[in-house]
C-alpha cells in the first residue's frame, strides 16, 4: 500500500504527455507522483511492439523542446523513442516519482474540500489537481468476417503483434490502409513467405528516405556544443512547413492530388495507381502516410497490393468481393482503435462522469465543469508534442496562479461549441458521439503556440 499523503499534482500515465508533464512541474516546484498501469514508461512506445512501429513525425520536433533528440534519421522507431523516453525520466529523476504497476480506477473530486482521492490498484491517493496524460489508445478495432471461424490459420491484431516473430513459411495477409499498415509492411515482407497488403480502399501515402537534411544535421551539431538557438528554430520551422502543407493541401485538393500522382506513377505505373493509390476522400482529411522502404518492397515483388471488400474465408485463403481468392496462413489485422480519453471511472462528489461524449474541451486542456482537472493533448495531424508540451505549460500557469492568489479550485463552464475534428480517420468518426469537442485554438501549433495560450484569468472560474 502507497502512502496517502495530499500532493499537489497526481499525473495519469509515464508515456510522452506524462514525461512531459512531470519535467515541467518539477521545474516549478510542484510536488507530484505519476501513476502508470505498465512497468516501464514509454505507453504506446513501451506497449506497440509490432513489425516497424515508429513515429510518423519528424522526430527532431517530436521529441521535448528541453531534451531535442539527436540523430541523422528523420524517423524513429519504436525502440528508439522508448530508449528516448527512458533516458529523459532517469536523467530528470522523474522515474523516482513514478508508481508502477499502479492502475487508476477511479478518482472523486470533493467539492467541498477542493481536492481529488484517486483510487488504484495500489492504493489510494490525495491531490489538489489531476493531470491526466492516459493516452488516447483503448482496445484495439478488430473487423468480424464470414466463416472466420473455419479460417485454419492465425488472426492477430497489430495490438498483439510482436516484432520479434517471423513467418518464414507463411503467406501474410494484412489487412489495412492506415498509418499502421504502410509502417508494417515493408518489414514484414522481409520476415514472411509472401506479403499482400488487402485494403478496403486506399489511402494517401507519401514515401522518404528517413535521412535527416544537411541544414538539420548542422543544427544538431551546433546544439550539441551548446548553441541552442538554431535546432530552436529549426523545430518551429519544421512545424509551420508542416501546417502549411496541411492548410494548402486542405484548400487546393486537385495540386494534392496531383503531387501524390507524380510521387507514385514512376514507381507503379498507370494501371496499378488508378486500382491501388487514389483514395475516396480528399488529402489530409486523414493522416497522410509516411513509408518508408514500401517502393522497393512493391517494385521487388514483395509486396502485393489488393483493394477490395472480403466476402468470407475458407480454411486457408481470403475470397474478396470482387470474386479473387487470396492464400492466406497468417491474417494480420491494422484496422486500427478505439478512441478513449477516459480509461477510468471519474466522479465529481457522487456524480459520475460516464464519458466526455460533447463536453468543451479548453485548449485541448480543460473539460467544462471538471474543477483541477487538465488533459494536455496533442494535436492529432502532427507532431504530439507541439501542443501537448504548451498545453501543459499553460495548466501550470494555471497553477502558480491560484497558488499566488490563494484559490483553490479551477473550472469552466460547460457549454455548447462548434466542433469539426481536423482530420477525420475512422477511429475518430467511428467514436465521434463520445469525444469532447475542442475549442479555443486553430489546431496549429506553429500558430496556436504563439498566439493561443496567453494566460487570461476571467476565462475560468476560480475559488
Amino acid at each position: 500500500m502507497v502512502p496517502t499523503k495530499e500532493l499537489d499534482v497526481v499525473v495519469i500515465g509515464a508515456g510522452i504527455t506524462g514525461i512531459g508533464v512531470a519535467y515541467y512541474l518539477q521545474a516549478n516546484g510542484i510536488s507530484y507522483k505519476m501513476l502508470e498501469q505498465d512497468d516501464d514508461v514509454g505507453g504506446i512506445w513501451n506497449t506497440q511492439r509490432w513489425h516497424g512501429a515508429r513515429c510518423d513525425s519528424a522526430f527532431i520536433k517530436y521529441s521535448f523542446s528541453f531534451m531535442p533528440y539527436i540523430s541523422d534519421k528523420y524517423l524513429q522507431d519504436r525502440e528508439q523513442i522508448h530508449d528516448y523516453l527512458r533516458t529523459v525520466a532517469n536523467k530528470f529523476s522523474i522515474i523516482k516519482n513514478i508508481h508502477f504497476k499502479t492502475q487508476v480506477t477511479k478518482a472523486r473530486f470533493d467539492s467541498r474540500e477542493k481536492k481529488w482521492t484517486i483510487y488504484t490498484t495500489n492504493g489510494i491517493f490525495y491531490s489538489r489537481f489531476i493531470i491526466n496524460g492516459n493516452g488516447y489508445f483503448s482496445a484495439p478495432n478488430i473487423p468480424t468476417f464470414p466463416d472466420a471461424d473455419k479460417f485454419k490459420g492465425e488472426i492477430i491484431h497489430t495490438f498483439n503483434l510482436d516484432a520479434h516473430r517471423t513467418f518464414d513459411d507463411k503467406n501474410v495477409v494484412v489487412v489495412g490502409s492506415g498509418s499502421t499498415a504502410i509502417c508494417c509492411v515493408p518489414e514484414l515482407a522481409k520476415v514472411a513467405k509472401s506479403l499482400v497488403l488487402l485494403q478496403r480502399s486506399p489511402s494517401y501515402i507519401y514515401e522518404i528516405d528517413n535521412q535527416a537534411t544537411r541544414t538539420t544535421m548542422i543544427c544538431q551539431n551546433l546544439y550539441k556544443i551548446g548553441i541552442h538557438f538554431p535546432l530552436k528554430i529549426l523545430r518551429y520551422y519544421l512545424q509551420f512547413k508542416d501546417d502549411m502543407i496541411f492548410l494548402i493541401f486542405r484548400r487546393f485538393p486537385r495540386f494534392a492530388r496531383w503531387i501524390f500522382r507524380e510521387h507514385w506513377l514512376p514507381v507503379v505505373g498507370v494501371e496499378t495507381f488508378r486500382e491501388h493509390f487514389i483514395p475516396k476522400y480528399q488529402p489530409w482529411e486523414q493522416r497522410v502516410c509516411i513509408a518508408v522502404g514500401l517502393k522497393e518492397k512493391i517494385a521487388e515483388g514483395k509486396i502485393k497490393i489488393k483493394t477490395s471488400e472480403i466476402q468470407r474465408l475458407t480454411e486457408s485463403s481470403i475470397i474478396l468481393t470482387n470474386g479473387e481468392t487470396i492464400p492466406c496462413d497468417t491474417c494480420i489485422l491494422a484496422t486500427g482503435f478505439h478512441f478513449n480519453l477516459l480509461k477510468f471511472d471519474l466522479y465529481i462528489d457522487e456524480h459520475r462522469i460516464v464519458d466526455f461524449g460533447g463536453v468543451n474541451y479548453y485548449k485541448g486542456v480543460m473539460l467544462g465543469g471538471i474543477p483541477n482537472y487538465f488533459q494536455p493533448i496533442g494535436v492529432l495531424h502532427s507532431a504530439w508534442t507541439q501542443r501537448s508540451e504548451t498545453a501543459t505549460k499553460y495548466a501550470i500557469k494555471i497553477m502558480k496562479y491560484m497558488k499566488k492568489n490563494g484559490y483553490r479550485s479551477v473550472s469552466i463552464d460547460r457549454r455548447e461549441v462548434n466542433y469539426t475534428p481536423a482530420i477525420t480517420p475512422n477511429y475518430i468518426m467511428r467514436c465521434l458521439p463520445t469525444l469532447p469537442k475542442i475549442y479555443g485554438s486553430w489546431e496549429l501549433p506553429s500558430f496556436d503556440n504563439i498566439f493561443s495560450y496567453r494566460f487570461n484569468p476571467a476565462n475560468f472560474n476560480f475559488l
